[in-house]
């Protein structure tokens, strides 16, 4: 065999290894990345691609980070839904990390969105 076919081989069985075990992925959120919303959310809300428990979530404006209470202790869903606390208007960071419940494999992102002062543009 071929020192170029063997090494074909080898990268597309791996990259098939890499198909069929892959990491918690976030499907979408609410507030979507680069919303830009006329009223504040009450909520954030994660949707992955399998079941997952938060490990980090963090909530930034301008450099300062925003307590948010994440229940270390719940189930892991693909749903997770977290209370936030009364946001000015501003722009906001969220950065999270999730552990998939399957294979313990930790995942990382950041999204960001945007409250508006409710003023018309």
């Amino acid at each position: 065999m071929s020192r170029s076919l063997f090494i074909g081989l080898f990268a597309a069985a791996v990259l098939s290894a890499q198909a069929a075990f892959g990491h918690a992925k976030l499907q979408t959120s609410s507030p979507a990345d680069h919303a830009r919303l006329a009223a504040a959310p009450s909520a954030l809300t994660l949707i992955f691609n399998e079941n997952t428990q938060l490990a980090m979530l963090k909530l930034k404006t301008a450099s300062r980070d925003i307590p948010v209470s994440v229940d270390r202790g719940a189930k892991a869903a693909t749903t997770i839904k977290v209370g936030l606390p009364v946001l000015a208007p501003g722009s906001y960071l969220v950065e999270w990390s999730a552990m998939a419940a399957d294979d313990g494999h930790i995942t990382k992102g950041s999204f960001s969105f945007t409250v508006l002062d409710g003023k018309p543009p």
